[in-house]
């Protein structure tokens, strides 16, 4: 899925016919019909809604139809809206490059939350040690 004017340009000397194409005014109901994909390419979502409505478009589209994200944004027309770093962690993505007056941010489902090493059986059902040790 690409979406938003940066994206398509950005990606517009690409050969893929499973491309989908959204372009503003974006709005949750034009997600609906989104089969799942495994990237999305955003950028303009800040830029052209409001807080509230950009967080619950892109949770969607991280949420239901994409495995991994890439997100493109203009720093200058997002501080108007009053976003920062944090509101961009909170979603679950992380800052990859910052170019000018641009970010790009990327969320991906493998790395999100990355596997602890105390989470397993090692450190957790021992059945051999229940006779020997107490806490």
């Amino acid at each position: 899925m690409i979406a938003g004017e940066l994206a398509i340009r950005s990606y517009e000397n690409q050969q893929d016919t499973r491309t989908q194409l959204l372009t503003t005014p974006f709005s949750v109901e034009q997600l609906s019909n989104l089969e799942p994909i495994n990237l999305a390419i955003i950028s303009g979502v800040i830029e052209s809604m409001t807080k509230p409505q950009a967080i619950e478009w892109l949770a969607m589209v991280r949420n239901r139809h994409a495995q991994q994200l890439i997100l493109i944004v203009d720093t200058l027309k997002a501080s108007e809206q009053s976003w920062q770093l944090a509101d961009y962690l909170s979603l679950g993505m992380s800052l990859f490059e910052s170019h000018q007056h641009y970010q790009l941010f990327g969320y991906a489902i493998e790395s999100y939350r990355p596997k602890r090493d105390w989470l397993n059986s090692r450190f957790w059902a021992n059945p051999e040690n229940f006779d020997k040790y107490r806490w």
